[in-house]
């Protein structure tokens, strides 16, 4: 599909994809033209910096924005840090010891603040930073819609039952995301962006070492492949890493045909392709790269449409709350 004709598309999805309530989102693209019309550019020579210092940190800085996203909204609330009398994200058991990218969010926001002090929230932040994350390590990019308003409040205990977990199979998948107004089509897209990124030997031992609880290895996985897992992620080394796909730090499609190929790691991953839905679509990807990666932005403006359930105000730290005056 054409550039131009891909933005169109966009375009009219994203006008149902922000038909929420005008007290939570007015989104556009133009959003901070008058008031900080630098904004983006300063985002992205920031993350092009971060990446080309460290990979790995792209997947790490979009993973940000997906958390965020699936819990409260697209509030920024991943970023806030505890207090007193607040546990917040950051500590929920799916998020700590996994998520980082916090020091480079507030090396932004700290750029941002000298620029246009009291201007960009920290969601927006977050949802220029996936993008631009994305698309230098080999995605395409996406317009992004601005406007999002920080929340107040952060909680661990609503992390876990909003996140999609690594052992969820596609029913679960599809419940979790369908929690947040996403399909079953988005979901199998979005999860694309394990192209990215690695994760702790641990998270796959099961299917590895104690598939079913009957200690070995889960036969649906390539024979080859499961023998090079053992050997990179033996049982000693439950806090080793692994790459979610074979193109390690390259944004494509290969993470779908791994999936077809048997080569998937986390039980979330291989539950795509136990639904026609999944299977259908890792086959699209895999023989048109460019309409996954299209695709993939189309989903994630859809993600970062989702309402801020307590809307609070701009933060000028992100990590933690002022209070109103």
């Amino acid at each position: 599909m054409a550039s131009t004709s891909l933005r169109s598309v966009l375009l009219i999805v994203l006008a149902v994809a922000v038909a929420v309530s005008d007290a939570q989102l007015q989104l556009s693209e133009t959003f901070y033209d008058a008031t900080c019309p630098q904004a983006a550019s300063i985002v992205q020579q920031k993350v092009n910096a971060f990446v080309d210092a460290d990979r790995g940190l792209a997947a790490a800085l979009m993973r940000l924005h997906f958390h965020d996203c699936f819990v409260r909204g697209c509030d920024g609330s991943v970023l806030l840090n505890s207090t007193d009398t607040m546990l917040t994200e950051k500590e929920a058991l799916l998020n700590k010891g996994s998520l980082r990218g916090f020091e480079q969010i507030d090396e932004i926001k700290m750029e941002l603040e000298c620029a246009c002090p009291g201007v960009v929230s920290c969601a927006d932040i977050l949802a220029l930073v996936a993008r631009d994350a994305t698309e230098k390590v080999g995605g395409t990019s996406w317009p992004v819609f601005l406007g999002r308003i920080d929340g107040g409040a952060s909680f661990a205990d609503e992390v876990n039952s909003s996140l999609p977990e690594r052992t969820d199979n596609f029913t679960q998948l599809v419940a979790r995301f369908a929690r947040v107004g996403l399909d079953a089509r988005d979901m199998v897209i979005l999860s694309g962006g394990h192209s990215i990124g690695q994760v702790h030997c641990g998270a796959f031992f099961e299917r590895l070492y104690n598939f079913q609880g009957l200690n070995i290895t889960d036969p649906s996985m390539d024979p080859e492949f499961a023998a090079m897992l053992k050997v990179q992620c033996p049982p000693t080394k439950p806090f080793g890493f692994m790459a979610l796909d074979a193109t390690n730090g390259t944004f494509d499609s290969a993470y779908y045909l791994d999936l077809l190929t048997n080569k998937g790691l986390l039980e979330s991953d291989v539950a795509l392709l136990s639904d026609p839905l999944g299977v259908e679509y890792a086959i699209r990807a895999v023989q048109d790269p460019m309409a996954f990666l299209n695709e993939f932005g189309w989903a994630m403006i859809k993600m970062g449409a989702i309402p801020a359930l307590e809307p609070y105000g701009w933060r000028k730290h992100c990590a933690f709350v002022e209070p109103k005056y």
